[in-house]
């Protein structure tokens, strides 16, 4: 069983740390490791300090909502819209948000999907993504899922306390590490596939500690992990109610990211924070994006190296523009680590 409104935990503000602070490493159920290549290249832009007088715990609650008609729902263990009548149902502890939950589409078909979304819906891929696949990402610059959990924890000081919700997370493999880290008061994992939704509860019911976070019937002091299989270009929780978002290794699969960017904006709270890693084309490899610029514009439209897992690549502008132009997050706030053709980033929502 799982709460829709869910009791916060008391955790305490964190001490001053370095920048390059390391998240304590706890015992997280995850399978067979391969060794990573660890990023070495950083750019002018530094992780922020972890502020020894940083805010005090917040009293979050996961506030899910009606994807129809985006009401909250109002009821704990109900997941029934009180405008649109449409309910929506809980198996094997996950919450399934999508419109299509409980096979309401009916005789409809969608268009066919992008190769980068259609490919992750495999059983097959959700098992080997943590044996093998993810880590080879290092070929591209990407540090490796201890680094980059240690970036995202970083840029993500300000939610500590609070409800962070990790999108497109795959098989969970840094939903875990922010519930290990009992940084947060929720954690809430959501994929739109649904073999990645069950292998991230299986990776977690194989964790004793993670596995009493599932419960809705914990005490105050315990964190809790929420499973809600969602997509991302139309998130089921209320505007304005979530304290961070992080899509790690995820924006070159989504059909528009535009859309989803836009509807992280919108369940953001004021203030709140949105972190995402993903791919650069590979004329950042170059290092110089002002000189490869034209390049990389007609790398782009040629579409070489799409299909598979990616959708499309992005160049740092890009993404610049995309979330502080288009979507509304504040320009002085975007901040990033690249390696070769790695980037996290993260942008901040204006605070009224």
């Amino acid at each position: 069983r799982t709460a829709m409104l869910l009791v916060p935990a008391r955790v305490h503000a964190p001490g001053h740390a370095p920048a390059t602070a390391r998240v304590p490493r706890r015992s997280v159920a995850t399978p067979k490791r391969v060794v990573s290549t660890k990023a070495t290249s950083t750019d002018d832009v530094s992780l922020p300090t972890t502020d020894a007088n940083a805010p005090s715990p917040k009293q979050p609650r996961v506030h899910l909502a009606c994807p129809v008609c985006l009401t909250p729902f109002k009821a704990v263990n109900c997941q029934t819209c009180t405008k649109c009548n449409r309910s929506f149902p809980t198996e094997s502890g996950i919450i399934d948000l999508c419109l299509d939950a409980g096979n309401a589409q009916g005789a409809y078909k969608e268009p066919p999907q992008k190769s980068g979304t259609k490919l992750f819906q495999n059983e097959l891929i959700s098992r080997v993504y943590e044996n093998g696949w993810r880590q080879s990402f290092a070929w591209a610059g990407f540090p490796g899922e201890d680094e980059e959990t240690a970036y995202a924890m970083e840029y993500m000081v300000g939610a500590w306390g609070g409800v962070v919700l990790d999108v497109s997370c795959g098989s969970g493999l840094f939903s875990r590490r922010f519930a290990a880290s009992g940084k947060f008061a929720t954690v809430v994992a959501s994929d739109f596939s649904e073999t990645m939704m069950t292998q991230t509860r299986e990776y977690c019911l194989g964790d004793t500690r993670l596995r009493k976070m599932m419960t809705s019937e914990h005490s105050d002091d315990s964190p809790s992990l929420v499973f809600v299989k969602a997509d991302v270009g139309r998130l089921p929780f209320a505007s304005s109610s979530l304290d961070a978002v992080h899509a790690g290794a995820a924006m070159h699969c989504w059909p528009s990211p535009s859309a989803a960017v836009a509807e992280i904006s919108r369940v953001l709270k004021p203030g709140g924070v949105f972190v995402a890693s993903t791919f650069l084309d590979p004329t950042a490899i170059v290092g110089n994006d002002e000189m490869t610029q034209q390049l990389s514009g007609l790398f782009k439209d040629s579409g070489v190296g799409t299909g598979g897992a990616f959708n499309q690549f992005f160049s740092e502008m890009e993404l610049r523009d995309l979330t502080t132009r288009m979507c509304g997050f504040e320009k002085k706030s975007f901040a990033r680590k690249r390696n070769r053709q790695f980037i996290m980033f993260k942008v901040t929502k204006p605070s009224l």
